[in-house]
């Protein structure tokens, strides 16, 4: 039996109405008292700026005034948000292009003048000659004597294809040796380095997540894998300060099967929703993978770290990241500079926010802390934690240095004397070996430099000087492969990373490592 009662049906209909019309009302108020309140705030700082300009005691500049105001508007925000000054914004954009117009090297301040501490294989500076250490004293016959790192850039850096004259002081050499340089396309590398480092393991290093990363890790995971034999892998994310997060997605995407969720952002606005899931076929399957991580791998890196621990697909080894889990928006305004603002937070496929609400906050290496906890979604469901960076599967701290050690790398004692012993060594082989007239010259040049030690501080930090030499000298004879070969050699964390590959078939296998 049904009973119908259109009044009652009508007297509802009249009450919603009624409640929507009075939402509408309220919503409206609160955007007037809103806008209201905003229009105070702008009345307030325009009768405070005028004030300044008309009546401070001495003159201002008003663009600096409205700058600074900008600034301290977005530093109320977050970190990350940002006002870009037009050179500030194209250097942000270099990085993440990985490509700019110039002549291909790195530099540094030595004795007062830019120095080339690397030319990069293949470009212009390289196919000149010029070599590590090489200080570059003039720039169209200008001096460049106390001149700061981006003004020398700026001078170098131009249109492909437009020259640039230097001169260079090279060690040995009397006179200075002049160079006329065709600028090119510069591309920087996303993949440094990657090789076999043991049988059946290889190693590959990700510096950034550039607009080439995935390509390049690709490149380099195909080569390891065809040509090399290779069948576990040590992925390295240490120091990698992130980049797009688009390309942490595809950088996930290579490790993950497809349907696998990567990334989720959520925003504010309901359209900053954003999920990201896997579609490549991972080409070499499901092989053991170790990625390294540190303090310094954010953003981006984390991205990929939090998606493969969520997914039990990689073994995390190291030390709690570094906790940035937002997403920026560039906005470009007047004048080539730009507004970087957040606009996002992203979460892992568990649902962790790993953002690092203080970044003043000491870093932990297991998040227990963490109010949030999260369990991985393969089959072992073990427990993780959200608030405050990815916490290693495996901790393990960097060696530290001591503080002769670290004066010797911040003065840069050993690039010093590889660019000197290589000038006056001419016959030293890539197949050398540190010897003991190298570690005494190393000494003389420590004292030249008036570096205070004792004999027994030498003595406990011969080991690394020992390895230090060779890296630098390596490097010098044998290029950036060459210099991250020894790098890998020494490595401790490497070193226990193959130690623990070399046991495991399986990611199983290497899980099995954390209940120990």
């Amino acid at each position: 039996m049904s009973c119908k009662n259109p009044k009652f049906k009508t007297t509802v209909t009249v009450v919603l109405i009624i409640a929507v019309f009075a939402g509408g009302i309220v919503s409206a108020k609160l955007w007037a008292q809103r806008a209201n309140n905003l229009n105070e705030a702008l009345r307030r700082f325009s009768f405070i700026l005028n004030l300044v300009i008309n009546d401070y005691v001495e003159d201002v500049d008003s663009e600096k005034l409205v700058k600074a105001a900008i600034n301290g508007m977005l530093d109320a925000l977050d970190p990350y948000s940002n006002f870009l000054e037009a050179d500030e914004y194209n250097n942000l954009k270099t990085t993440l292009d990985a490509q700019f117009g110039g002549i291909g090297i790195y530099i540094g301040i030595r004795n007062g003048f830019p120095s080339v501490i690397s030319p990069i294989e293949g470009t212009p500076a390289y196919k000149v000659g010029l070599r590590a250490g090489d200080e570059i004293v003039k720039i169209e016959g200008k001096t460049t004597e106390g001149k700061a790192i981006q003004d020398v850039m700026k001078l170098l850096r131009g249109t492909p294809g437009t020259k640039v004259n230097i001169s260079c002081q090279r060690e040995g050499v009397s006179s200075l040796l002049d160079f006329t340089i065709v600028r090119d396309t510069i591309k920087i590398k996303a993949v440094p380095y990657a090789g076999k480092v043991a049988p059946e393991i290889g190693y590959v290093r990700l510096a950034d997540f550039s607009k080439v990363a995935r390509s390049e890790l690709e490149s380099a995971i195909d080569s390891l894998f065809n040509q090399e034999g290779v069948k576990k892998l040590i992925f390295d994310l240490r120091s990698n300060p992130g980049g797009y997060l688009q390309e942490g997605f595809e950088v996930s995407d290579l490790f993950l099967p497809p349907g696998k969720l990567v990334v989720v952002s959520k925003g504010r606005k309901l359209e900053s929703k954003h999920e990201f899931v896997a579609v490549e076929p991972d080409k070499h399957g499901d092989f053991p993978l170790i990625v390294l991580v540190d303090r310094g791998s954010a953003s981006a890196a984390e991205i990929v770290a939090g998606a493969l621990q969520d997914w039990e697909r990689g073994f995390i080894f190291g030390d709690t990241t570094f906790g940035k889990g937002s997403v920026q928006n560039i906005t470009p305004i007047d004048e080539g500079s730009a507004i970087k603002m957040t606009n996002a937070y992203w979460y892992t496929p568990c649902g962790r926010c790993i953002n690092r609400p203080n970044q003043g906050v000491a870093v932990i290496h297991d998040s227990s802390n963490a109010k949030k906890k999260y369990h991985t979604l393969g089959s072992q469901k073990r427990e993780i934690y959200g608030g405050g960076g990815i916490a290693p599967d495996f901790y393990m701290q960097y060696e530290r240095l001591n503080d002769f050690e670290a004066k010797l790398v911040i003065q840069g004692v050993f690039f010093d004397f590889a660019v000197k012993y290589t000038a006056y060594h001419k016959d030293l082989t890539p197949e050398f070996q540190v010897s003991d007239e190298m570690i005494t010259d190393f000494k003389n040049l420590v004292k030249e430099k008036k570096i205070e030690f004792t004999e027994g501080k030498f003595d406990s930090s011969k080991t690394y000087i020992k390895q230090e030499i060779e890296r630098e000298l390596k490097g010098k004879l044998g290029g950036m492969n060459a210099d991250y070969a020894v790098r890998v050699k020494n490595d401790v964390q490497i070193q226990k990373a193959i130690t623990l590959l070399q046991k495991a078939n399986t990611n199983q296998d290497l899980f099995k490592e954390i209940k120990k």
